[in-house]
Parts: C-alpha cells; sequence; structure tokens
C-alpha cells in the first residue's frame, strides 16, 4: 500500500453524505441480513466480486487471484468488477440502496459499518476458521467487529510512523527510539524540530500535506488525538463526541499540531519529495512511502514511532478489506474466495505488491521487512501491541471523518482550535440524533 492508497481515500468524505442516506432507509435502523457459513460450497456456484480500482499492482494481484482461484477448484466461478476509484464509493451506495451489492466487495474497513448497520452486508462469524482468526492481526479483527460480530477482514493492514534521516537526527544529537514504548515525547519532537531547522533544514517536518482533506488527513492525524488520551467520539456510550474530541486534551494536542504551522517546521510538500530530496528530515506517513525512501535514503533510513502527545504513542490502522453482501448467492461460496485471498502464498505476493502489512501474523512475522529486526518491523509491532487504533466502530464514521478532516484543515488555517473541535462535535451529534443513536442490527 503505497501513497496512492491514502491520496485515494481523499473521495471518501465527499460522499460521506451518500453513504449516510443510503443507511437511513429504516426508522428503526438497520436488520442484519441472515446467511451463515455451514461448511458447504454448492456445486456450480458463480460468484460476483467488486474491487476498487486503484493502485495498479493491486489490481492486477487480485486479477492474478481470481483466475489461480477459478483454476484451483470446479465448485466456485469468482467473476471480477473493477470499479474506478473515483466512483467507487458512490457506486456501493447505490447499489446498497438499490438492494444490489455483489456477494463480495472490498470497502475501506472504517466505513464497513455503515454498511453493516444498515443490512447490507452479512455477518461472517461463522465463515472463518478458527485458524485464520487466530492467526490475524488483532488489528484486522478489531477493525472488522462491530455490534460484536465480524463483518469484514482484510489481506493486509496499514500502519503510520516517523520517518527520518538517521544522519540528521546524529547531527542535532537526538536520539532514536528503539520502539512504542520509546516514543519522542512532544517537548523532545519539539526540541528535535527547532534543532534540525537551525541546522539548515528549513521546513524540517513531511506531514503529507500535499494529500491534502480527506479520509488520509482523518487517518493521519486521529492518532495526536487518541495519543492525549482523547478520542473522536466517546468510545464507551458511542452516542456523543462531546467531551471527548473537543476535550482539553485535544485541544492541546492539536494546538500542539499548528504550532508545527505557525513555527514553519512543515514543508508544503507539494511535490511529494520534501524528504527524498532532503528539505524535511523527517517525514510522518505510513509504510506505502518505504520502498522509494529506502531506495533514496539506504541505510540512512530509520522507522521511529509517531511522538507521545501524553499517554503513550498512538497510530492508525485499516485498509480496504472483503465483506460478504446481504444479497451473497451463498455465504459459502462467497467466504471460499475471500479464504482464498488469506493464504499464506496469497498473503506474501499481495503485501510485496502492495507494500502493506500482511494480515496473518505467522507471515507478517516471517517477511524480512516486517519481521524481526526488519526496517519495518515496527508496524507490526505497533498492531501486536495494541498501540495501533481503529478509527470508531461505528456507523456515524463517515460523518466522524468529513467533521474532523474539516477541523483539521481549519486548524491548519490558523483558525482556533476548541471552536473547530467544537463545530466538528455539533455535526457528529447531530448526525447521531438524526438517526436514533444508529441502534445496532438484530
Amino acid at each position: 500500500m503505497r501513497r496512492s492508497l491514502w491520496t485515494r481515500h481523499g473521495w471518501i468524505a465527499l460522499v460521506a453524505c451518500a453513504l449516510i442516506a443510503a443507511s437511513c432507509g429504516g426508522d428503526d435502523g438497520g436488520t442484519a441480513a441472515g446467511g451463515d457459513c455451514d461448511g458447504e460450497v454448492p456445486e456450480d456456484s458463480t460468484i460476483e466480486i467488486w474491487w476498487h480500482e486503484g493502485a495498479e499492482a493491486e489490481v492486477e494481484m487480485v486479477e492474478t487471484f481470481v483466475e489461480e482461484f477459478n483454476s484451483s477448484q470446479d465448485s466456485v466461478s469468482a467473476e471480477l468488477t473493477l470499479v474506478p476509484e473515483a466512483d467507487y464509493a458512490s457506486t456501493l451506495s447505490g447499489a446498497a440502496a438499490s438492494d444490489e451489492l455483489p456477494d463480495v466487495v472490498d470497502t475501506d474497513a472504517s466505513f464497513a459499518f455503515n454498511y453493516a448497520w444498515s443490512g447490507d452486508l452479512q455477518p461472517i462469524d461463522s465463515c472463518v476458521p478458527d485458524d485464520i482468526q487466530s492467526d490475524l492481526l488483532t488489528s484486522i479483527v478489531n477493525q472488522g467487529t462491530y455490534a460484536d460480530k465480524l463483518w469484514a477482514v482484510g489481506m493486509f493492514d496499514s500502519g503510520l510512523g516517523l520517518y527520518a534521516s538517521r544522519s540528521a537526527l546524529e547531527e542535532v544529537d537526538a536520539r532514536v527510539p528503539e520502539g512504542p514504548d520509546d516514543a519522542w515525547t512532544i517537548d523532545e519532537l519539539n526540541q528535535i524540530l527547532s534543532d534540525l531547522q537551525a541546522a539548515g533544514f528549513e521546513r524540517p517536518l513531511d506531514l503529507k500535506k500535499n494529500y491534502g482533506q480527506g479520509e488520509y488527513y482523518s487517518y493521519g492525524f486521529a492518532p495526536i488525538v487518541w495519543s492525549a488520551g482523547a478520542d473522536l467520539i466517546d468510545r464507551d456510550s458511542l452516542d456523543t463526541a462531546d467531551g471527548a474530541l473537543n476535550s482539553d486534551a485535544a485541544v492541546e494536542a492539536l494546538t500542539e499540531f499548528q504550532g508545527w504551522f505557525e513555527s514553519g517546521y512543515v514543508d508544503d510538500n507539494t511535490d511529494d519529495a520534501a524528504f527524498v530530496e532532503g528539505r524535511s528530515a523527517l517525514s510522518w506517513v505510513g509504510h506505502w512511502e518505504y520502498n522509494r525512501y529506502k531506495e533514496e535514503l539506504g541505510n540512512d533510513l530509520v522507522v521511529v514511532p509517531l511522538p507521545d502527545f501524553g499517554s503513550g504513542t498512538a497510530t492508525g490502522q485499516g485498509s480496504w478489506q472483503w465483506a460478504i453482501g446481504s444479497n451473497a448467492s451463498d455465504a459459502d461460496a462467497a467466504w471460499s474466495w475471500i479464504e482464498f485471498t488469506l493464504q499464506p502464498e496469497q498473503q506474501e505476493r499481495m503485501a510485496e505488491a502492495s507494500g502493506a502489512i500482511p494480515s496473518r501474523v505467522s507471515v507478517a512475522e516471517g517477511t524480512e521487512k516486517f519481521g524481526p529486526g526488519g526496517d519495518l518491523e515496527l508496524f507490526v509491532m505497533q498492531h501486536e501491541q495494541e498501540v495501533s487504533v481503529p478509527r470508531p466502530p461505528h456507523p456515524v464514521y463517515p460523518v466522524i471523518s468529513s467533521a474532523f478532516n474539516q477541523a483539521i484543515q481549519t486548524i491548519i488555517d490558523g483558525g482556533d482550535v476548541k471552536t473547530a473541535l467544537d463545530d466538528a462535535v455539533q455535526e457528529i451529534d447531530e448526525d447521531i440524533e438524526d438517526n436514533e443513536g444508529y441502534p445496532p442490527p438484530e
């Protein structure tokens, strides 16, 4: 999963209203679809699969998987439909509204809850065998679970970190954190940024500002709120963002974030080359940039955790996941395809193509890059140690994302932090109230 995975999330916020509209068909919330896996795959089954037409390497790998799946057995014939990524969310929304979702659909992890709530997906608890579920990263299970049921499972997961030039850190006598428990404090990072600027890095920090408003702002900067001990919504009640997103801790942490812009530390990165060209010594981004950064910096590249804003480092999680549509011709037939993509061989090949973390622990730990001592071992450690936090498992998430990324943009532009967060809270809470609290599926 390279930069393209997250830049392509930019359109999601734009269609959040369409997603919510599609999920509000009943006054009493959605009702979960029936259908369980019984271990029997009907002969001569045909399943329709939708995949977003995003990164070329990922698309080619999925196309290869479909061919191999069809040739590996005689019971199920898989037919793949590629949907242009710019139209993907609106296409799914329209299909859900007309009760025409395919047998298998891929969806951004945090948006699956909205489809589950509206009754457009089947829960897959009965489909996932114990040997696979016990081998999945905790984050994969967490991000696919809503209302105590598992609705989706991914081939890979994501993660964030701070990429750094080791020689630049040495130049300013900055220590190199060894793991999640050793992250820089916010005071340390502020001093490092000041020292780097004094050492000649005019804009020492790349925050991928060039990615712009959209899901990346929510994915990339929610860890600031979590690290401060706050959240995007009250996770206990899941009925309000008030007191969580606009808490004193969140305001303080995002004021620090705003200060990086006010101090001139952040490169606009319009050419997406601030780090590789050496204008910035630190780059706040995910694993998808690893190959490019490694090629440019070689052994000078080091990856460290995001800073600790008071309650420990935190990072995002979540990526594209498979789910079974409520109209699936047969849950076992649909699951047979998903299970095929979760086998170790397919996991390894997709991880290489996407650059992302394999969703199975045994596969991730067996790779050179993510295994013990690997350059990106940190990303696996963050999931295993539950440093990574799932975006709120709630149907309101599309609105949370839209409201939060607008708040982030206001903060970047110099607006009042507390006001920006209060406005976001109001938008989120009004949507929850409008949907009567989003009663969970029965």
